[in-house]
């Protein structure tokens, strides 16, 4: 090997090294809100937004979320999970940029989900 194609061969392996490592999430810096609190945060609130549409009353129609009552669930929900609702939406962005985590978040809600589901 020539020295001009060694000298070639550690700049395309360096580039190569540093494209690969630009796109690892574990360099992404942590969560807004950590996976576990974030869990149960979207667990409550699809719990509020299932319970908003089986709210019965004459000014809603059956199967329609409660606007009114779903503001008052998240007011509650944030305020019990000592979150505010920026502070959510920017957390939301963050796992929509990092899929695996988003993943990660959603698989680790839905065995509690099919158990409330199923009654058990």
């Amino acid at each position: 090997m020539t020295f001009r194609f060694h000298q070639f061969f550690v700049a395309i392996a360096a580039s190569l090294l540093l494209i690969t490592s630009s796109c690892n999430d574990k360099g992404a810096k942590d969560a807004p809100i950590p996976r576990e609190k974030m869990q149960k945060l979207l667990l409550d609130i699809n719990i509020a937004e299932v319970y908003s549409s089986m709210t019965k009353d004459t000014l809603h129609k059956p199967g329609t979320k409660n606007a009114d009552s779903l503001t008052a669930f998240y007011t509650d929900i944030f305020a019990h999970h000592q979150v505010t609702r920026d502070e959510f939406e920017r957390a939301m962005v963050w796992y929509k940029a990092h899929p695996d985590e988003m993943d990660s978040l959603v698989n680790g809600i839905m065995p509690v989900v099919e158990r409330m589901q199923s009654g058990k």
